[in-house]
Parts: structure tokens; sequence; C-alpha cells
């Protein structure tokens, strides 16, 4: 009845105000709106270019598929050690895997198919083939495959069993196939199509080539692989903003808020309602220790296993996602050909979590919320796979993947380009970009420099000699006073990437803990508006998180020295920490405009109830950059703060509009007065 009493309004309105007024209402229209929030198709095409280069230098062609194998949490039935490579050829259809750290005994190499909308771990009713057989004495295989067995398999798995066991009863170690792959050698040439082009048929001479991974998509026909990408990071928008796995009622986006920058802080905690899933620990008596309730009020701290669920777990913050695909690339260690002096080891697909090593299985950002489920989504903390939560299908992950790489920025800042018409920002600019003390007279001069650069190139998250995301022991677990231990002083020590059990650990060296001490580092772009800092929320602001650096924690720490032991020990000025802490203010701002902006245009594009939506989260990104230039306390660009000021209040008129066609003119002046801002701000644009 609703619908009948509505449709004429929209009709009168129609003819009094013309066909524009009813632009982006989706009342009449079959065809849903594509949704992407802060999801970009560029970016996450520019993540699958550096992922292409990657794999193919790796060995990867679109004949020969390579795909690591590991244990992982959500798939493996018991643990193990062991970890190897598959490599599958779809010309001469042969199989060749090599695993290394195997018990003694026989095992049994599977291929499996997951029928549609299934777990991704084998059950009853998928398809699954086995190739062959290793053991711990010969753990390699070369195998060469059926093709009428397999005719209509598609491969998403590879697991080994123990022998005589199948998939769906005992699972050993497991790889399975991510976006990426799935992008490269689906049913068309992903790889040979740029965004906007359309794509083109597969090469039908690869005989084993349909059990190469696909990537399912709703629409019928030919589409530009922009189209593909942007169905992909909707879907995984939903999935993660609102499913809970069947579990507690947590969703992804519980503790990573996209209006808080895909992470939460105590501030932000403290405006949640008391039955916010977040707090199921507080209401639900099942759950009272899946948190410590006081160390997430206070310090937004959340409990994680990531030595495993039979060791104390440690309390980690937050971290934001943003810019998630130009920090994940792991360092690989000069005997796998690369440069990393203190690698992961190569199985590791991506550098994730706060120590590099968060995600279960081969580390991928696929595998990682796997991991997540099990560790913050469960009813109780048995964990019962099944009872407890659900695990996501295939295509649940592969769409949870698409979205996660597509926000944020798509690449560093080229600070060499980047020059700020405040000289004292620029002085920031110039003592952050650095990577060691000088030497003069064959002494090391400090308080000339930072030394930030060799961590953070380009104010990223990537070392400037391995080009990849590092794992440092900066001494953050030695810092003295912690307020978390404070409050509770039965905390362990958090040891970081590994789990190589320790007894030297904390500021007195007389603690317990798993790992080497080393933690990644986080990209420092967006760091002035995603406090507080370092995998401990230890710090508060932006200005102490620099000031940390001129303590004994680190200057005492493996990383005040370079790769090659150069000197890169801290001892700054308080001037100088301001001046550091300003350039990094100022580089967040001009990230919020960019991000703000491009939030803006997808409103103007989108109906009116999505616009609002997306409208809103421009708004969070304007206001985050009039709040992160206004809590420096000194403004070098008060012109361009006013000038923010009036974009937030256009977007604010944008969105009391009832109409697109008085909307969309409000959201043009909102971005033409931050892209003044911004020129306010710089010479050159990033």
């Amino acid at each position: 009845m609703k619908y009948l009493i509505t449709k004429p309004i929209f009709a009168i309105i129609a003819c009094l105000l013309g066909p524009l007024a009813l632009q982006g209402i989706s009342h009449f229209s079959s065809e849903p709106e594509v949704v992407l929030g802060h999801g970009d198709t560029a970016v996450l095409q520019a993540a699958y270019e550096r992922w292409r280069e990657a794999y193919e230098n790796r060995g990867g062609t679109q004949s020969l598929l390579r795909l690591p194998i590991a244990h992982s949490k959500g798939i493996s039935t018991q643990t193990s050690k062991a970890s190897g490579l598959v490599e599958l050829n779809v010309l001469e259809g042969s199989l060749a895997v090599s695993v290394e750290g195997l018990e003694q005994g026989e095992y049994e190499l599977w291929l499996v198919d997951n029928k549609q909308g299934a777990s991704v771990k084998p059950e009853n009713g998928d398809g699954w083939l086995p190739v062959g057989r290793l053991s711990g004495a010969a753990p390699h295989l070369v195998s060469k495959l059926d093709r009428e067995k397999l005719e209509g398999f598609g491969l998403d798995l590879v697991v080994l069993t123990p022998a005589g066991k199948r998939p769906d009863e005992e699972i050993l170690i497991a790889g399975s196939v991510g976006l990426m792959q799935r992008l490269y050698y689906g049913d068309q040439l992903w790889a040979m199509a740029g965004v906007g082009q359309e794509l083109r048929p597969a090469n039908p001479e690869a005989p084993f080539g349909f059990l190469l991974p696909k990537l399912a998509y709703a629409g019928a026909g030919v589409q530009s692989l922009e189209q593909v990408l942007g169905e992909q990071i909707a879907k995984g928008r939903k999935i993660f903003i609102k499913e809970d796995f069947d579990g507690n009622g947590r969703t992804c986006a519980s503790c990573h808020r996209p209006d808080n920058n895909h992470t939460i802080d105590p501030k932000y905690i403290a405006k949640l309602p008391k039955d916010d899933p977040l707090f199921v620990a507080e209401y639900n008596p099942d759950l009272r220790e899946l948190e410590k309730p006081q160390l997430l009020r206070q310090f937004g701290l959340i409990l994680a296993n990531v030595d495993g669920f039979d060791k104390p777990g440690v309390m980690r913050g937050v971290p934001h996602t943003l810019a998630l695909a130009t920090s994940i690339k792991t360092e690989i260690s000069k005997e796998h050909g690369g440069k990393g002096e203190f690698a992961q080891d190569e199985a590791f697909a991506n550098a994730l979590g706060w120590s590099g090593d968060g995600s279960p299985g081969t580390g991928s950002l696929r595998e990682f919320a796997i991991g997540a489920i099990r560790q913050h989504m469960p009813k109780t903390l048995a964990r019962r796979e099944g009872l407890d939560f659900r695990l996501p299908t295939d295509e649940e992950l592969t769409a949870l993947e698409a979205y996660q790489l597509s926000l944020g920025r798509d690449k560093d800042i080229d600070l060499s380009k980047l020059n700020f018409k405040s000289p004292w920002v620029e002085r920031g600019k110039a003592l952050f970009d650095t990577k060691e003390n000088p030497l003069v007279g064959g002494q090391v001069v400090m308080g000339e420099t930072a030394n930030c650069n060799g961590c953070h190139q380009n104010a990223g998250a990537n070392s400037s000699t391995t080009g990849a995301n590092p794992t440092r022991d900066t001494g953050v677990e030695n810092m003295r006073d912690q307020a978390a231990r404070w409050v509770d002083q039965t905390l362990p020590v958090d040891g970081g990437f590994g789990q190589k059990e320790r007894h030297n650990c904390g500021p007195k060296a007389d603690q317990t803990c798993y790992g080497e001490n080393r933690f990644n580092t986080p990209p420092l772009v967006e760091a002035a508006d995603t406090s507080p800092y370092f995998h401990n929320n230890s710090v508060n602001s932006i200005e102490e998180a620099v000031a940390s650096y001129n303590g004994d924690s680190f200057n005492n720490s493996p990383g005040s020295l370079t790769s090659s032991a150069h000197d890169r020990k801290v001892k700054l000025e308080s001037s100088q920490i301001v001046a550091v802490a300003l350039f990094l203010r100022s580089l967040n701002v001009l990230e919020n405009i960019r991000s703000s902006n491009k939030l803006d245009d997808q409103a103007g594009r989108l109906n009116l109830q999505n616009g609002r939506e997306m409208l809103k989260l421009a708004m969070v990104d304007t206001a985050d950059a009039i709040r992160v230039m206004k809590e420096g306390a000194l403004i070098p660009f008060p012109q361009a703060l006013t000038k923010l000021e009036s974009a937030w209040d256009c977007e604010q008129k944008a969105l009391k509009s009832a109409f697109p066609m008085f909307r969309n003119p409000w959201l043009k002046k909102a971005q033409a007065l931050k892209g003044e801002a911004r020129d306010l701000m710089v010479t050159s644009k990033p």
C-alpha cells in the first residue's frame, strides 16, 4: 500500500521540479546500485598489478599455478609445522609438490572443488580427487593428471591428509586459491585487460585450463574488469559490515569500524551502546573471558591468542585496514633471493596483524578472516565449528579479500615531490625523511635527523632497503610504566613475530613470552587520526609517538641500528618533535581530503539513501582533517583549516537536501573547497 501511495507523489514532484528531481531514486529501478564505501576499484586494480608482477617474478605463469600450503587454524584438523609448494601445469597436465617439515609417515595429496555456497573446509558433497602419496622420508611428488576424471572439476583447495583419510575426515596442511589467482586465471584473461577494457576469452589451448580457479560474477555477457572488481568490493563490504558467521553477533566491522578509519579507540568505544556486540564479554556469561573489558574500554585493547589457544592471550590494539594493499608485502630473506635480514618464512603470503604473522596457514589475507572468526566471533570459548560459528564460503573469502584490498590509497606518496608551503612542516619532512645519523669527522651526529625513512619509506609501511613490510624489534615491549600493565599486572609480555619461547622478556628481562620481540611497521600517512599507537596502544598522541623514539627502549633496541649496523638512534629536541608531528598531521589531512572527495564523488552518483550513507562517511573524513589540524595546537595552515570547515558545512547542507538535484551542487562546492585547502598546503599534489 505504501508503494501505491508514494508513487503518485513522486509523479507530482517530477512534474513540478522536472525529471532531474528523481535522479538517484531507485524505487523504479530493477538494477541494485553498487555501493563501494571506502572501496575503490582503481586501488584493487593497482594491488592486482603489483601481485601479478611479483607472482610472475617467482615463476607463476598463465599455464603454471603456484600455491603454497601450510597448517591452517580454520581448515587443518591437527597442528603441523610442515609447509610446502604445489605447482600445477595446465598445459602438460602435471602436478608437483614439495613439502618441508613432515613427520615420519605416509600422506595423501588431494585436489578439492568446494560446492558453491559451502564452507571453505571440505565437507560431504564437495568434489575431491586424490593425486598421489608422499612421506616424511620422501616429501616430494610429481604426478600426471587424468583429464577425463577431472572433467568439470574446478580447483578451490589443495590438502594433505594422513594416508587413508579423506579431506572431510582429517587434514594436515592446506592451501586455498585467493582473489588474485582467481583474477589471474579466470575464464577471461583478466591479466590482459585494464580497467575500462573488455575482458577477453581465455587461451583455449590449455588442456587442463578448466581446473584453474575462476572468479564468479553476477553479470551476464562481456563485462569490464572495473565492473567485476566493483561487484566483488560491494559484496565484500556487505559481508564485512553485516555478516556474523552464525557467531556471537560480532562482524568484521565490530572492531574495524568504517566510520572510524576501520579501527576502534577508547573515545569511539565510549559512544557505543552497552549492548553493542563489541561488549559481548560483558553481557554473555559464556564469553566472559573472550575479552578483558576494562582494557577494552580504557585502552581499546582486544585479546588475541596469537601464539595458540593453549597459551596466554596478549592484548593488542586494532590496526586500521586503510591502504592495506600497500603494506602487506613480506620481506624475503637473502637466502631466498630477497634483501631482508629479519624476514618471515617464504611461505607467508602477506604481512598481517601487528607482528606480520597474524594470519593462519600460509599467512594470506584470505585466511586471516578464518582466524578472526574463530578468535573473535564464537558463541562459546569451546569454539566448535558448526556450533559456535560457521566457516566462510570460498565466495565470501574472495569478496572480503577484494573489499579489504580496495581500501584507502593505492600507493605511497613520493615525498620528494611534495613541497609544503609551511617551512616548519618542511623542516619536519626533512627530519623524517632520513635513514641514519650523519657522520662528521668520523663521529655520529645526533639531533639532525629523526631517521624514520628506513622503516617508513615515504611515510608508508615499507622498508627503504627491502621495499616490503618489515618486522623489527624497536623495544616497545620494554617501555617502562605502560598504562595497561598498571591496570592489569597479570598481562603477559607480547613476543611479537614467531612462537619461540623465551624467558628474558619485558623491561626487566625476567618474563616469559613467545616470539622474537619483532613487530611490523604500520603506515604513517593515516597515523594522526588513528591513535593510540604501537601494537599495545601504549602511546596516546602522534607527538608522544615521535617522542618515544628518544627513549632508552628504542635507542637500546636492535631497531636502532640499520641492517648494515649503521647508527639510527634518535635524540630530538622538543621543537623537532613538534615539527615531525606537524608533518605527519599534514600528510594525514591531505589523505583525508583525497578520501572524502572520493566519497563525495560516489555519493553524487548514488540514489538518495545510498548517497547519504556515503556522504556521512565523507563528512567523517572531512571532520577528521579538521580535528587533526586543530589537535596539533600549532596550526601552520589556518586558511586551509577555514576552507575545510566551510567544506564540512556544504556537506551538511547536501546531507539535508531532499533530492539529488539539490544535493549534488553542494557536494561539488565542498569538493572545490577541499581542493583549495589542499592547494594552500602544498605546491605539488600527491
